[in-house]
């Protein structure tokens, strides 16, 4: 019988990789926690005019990426490609609006797209992500992108740049884009087939293509900033300053415009070159139009996500998450109180490995040296007789005989 196999773009997530996923996803619930976020979980399928209506048609994620479907009640179903939309529906569907003035949200969970799998890149992928609604301050952009930045560091990822941007609201970008479109016009025969078709559709997303040629181009195009107006302009300067004031550094890049349409005024990206042509970590920016489109209601936001296979690539110094101790026994009778002190270990909250059938001494030590735990706790014929067990502290090179209350009173 021929051997069932994941489908392609798609990971199991176990051993090593699993505690690098629980420790970067576990710190970031308690990251943004401590930043006033609440968690909120959406549905890993949307109605299709979703995404359609809020990422933008045009884009390469609803024209090629998608995962859409009909059900067996004839609606066209979409597994997410990201979380901001799904967000948004779930905001204006349950008027959260009508409960408080700014609302905080964080997620974790799964996207799909069908793309080319690579390293870095998979057609089911896990993002985490913030979105802030209610508030349209330069210093709440400030603040977010350097939460953002200071989250990464936390975790001990290293060699990051940020990079910023505006691309304005829709009056700017109208005369930006015409203005790019007498840039693109004399160049349209070299352009890949991509960009051709994007400079009818959506011109910005020329500036977005990963093909090198294309970026060489391109590389003169007017910068978008030239077309802001004072406001967009103000905005942009004050989100600089308070940068600067939060303790961030940052590079501006006016071809940087990200892939999906609902942005508007800021957006930013931080970089590695550590993970090749897939050097994006994290990105986000300002999306005031969104809301609008989906739910015609004129409220600000800004958010951000991150690929979380991505910052695991990056991940080199993390806690194993061992257990911390490990119950050896010797006899029938002793595997029954081994049994019952490893029990009473990890109610008490202490990770503990014990062994379910007989071994010698030796191989405990063994199987303990390769668990890597700081103690072993020894359980024999005498230690039952006496009711005191031996605990080994590998760390200090020291032995006890202790009472099971005593031993703890060292561990918990």
């Amino acid at each position: 019988m021929e051997l069932i196999k994941g489908v392609r773009g798609t990971k199991d997530i176990y051993g090593m990789t699993s505690i690098k996923y629980n420790y970067i996803t576990e710190n970031a619930a308690k990251f943004f926690d401590n930043y006033g976020y609440g968690m909120i979980k959406t549905p890993i399928f949307e109605e299709t005019a979703l995404f359609k209506r809020g990422i933008g048609e045009g884009t390469d994620v609803v024209d090629k990426e998608m995962y859409t479907f009909m059900d067996k009640g004839n609606r066209s179903i979409t597994l997410r490609p990201e979380g901001t939309a799904a967000v948004v529906r779930a905001y204006l569907e349950n008027k959260i609006y009508g409960q408080e003035d700014v609302s905080r949200f964080y997620y974790i969970g799964s996207m799909f797209r069908y793309e080319r799998p690579q390293a870095g890149r998979q057609r089911e992928f896990n993002q985490i992500g913030v979105e802030v609604l209610g508030e349209s301050s330069p210093i709440l952009d400030a603040e977010v992108i350097a939460m953002s930045y200071k989250f990464l560091e936390k975790i001990k990822i290293t060699d990051l740049e940020l990079v910023i941007n505006s691309v304005g609201g829709n009056e700017s970008r109208s005369r930006y884009r015409d203005e790019l479109l007498k840039f693109l016009q004399p160049l349209e025969e070299e352009l890949c087939e991509d960009c051709k078709n994007r400079k009818e559709n959506n011109p910005l997303r020329v500036l977005d293509c990963k093909v090198e040629k294309c970026k060489s181009l391109t590389k003169e195009a007017p910068s978008i900033i030239d077309s802001l107006n004072v406001e967009e302009r103000r905005h942009y300067e004050e989100l600089k300053k308070y940068l600067k004031i939060f303790g961030v550094n940052y590079r501006e890049d006016s071809r940087l415009v990200r892939g999906l349409d609902y942005y508007s005024g800021t957006v930013y990206e931080i970089i590695t070159n550590k993970l090749g042509a897939q050097g994006t970590v994290l990105g986000g920016g300002r999306y005031d139009n969104l809301l609008k489109q989906l739910g015609d209601k004129d409220i600000p936001a800004f958010g951000y996500a991150a690929g979380v296979e991505r910052i695991m690539m990056l991940l080199d110094d993390f806690p194993l998450n061992l257990p911390k101790v490990y119950v050896a026994w010797i006899g029938k009778e002793a595997m029954e109180v081994g049994m019952k002190v490893a029990n009473d270990l990890r109610v008490a909250g202490v990770k503990t490995a014990v062994e379910y059938s007989e071994k010698s001494m030796k191989a405990h030590m063994k199987k303990a040296d390769k668990l890597g735990v700081d103690y072993t706790i020894l359980i024999g014929e005498n230690e039952i007789a006496n009711n005191k067990y031996i605990l080994k502290d590998f760390r200090n090179r020291e032995q006890f005989e202790l009472t099971l209350e005593e031993i703890k009173e060292r561990l918990v």
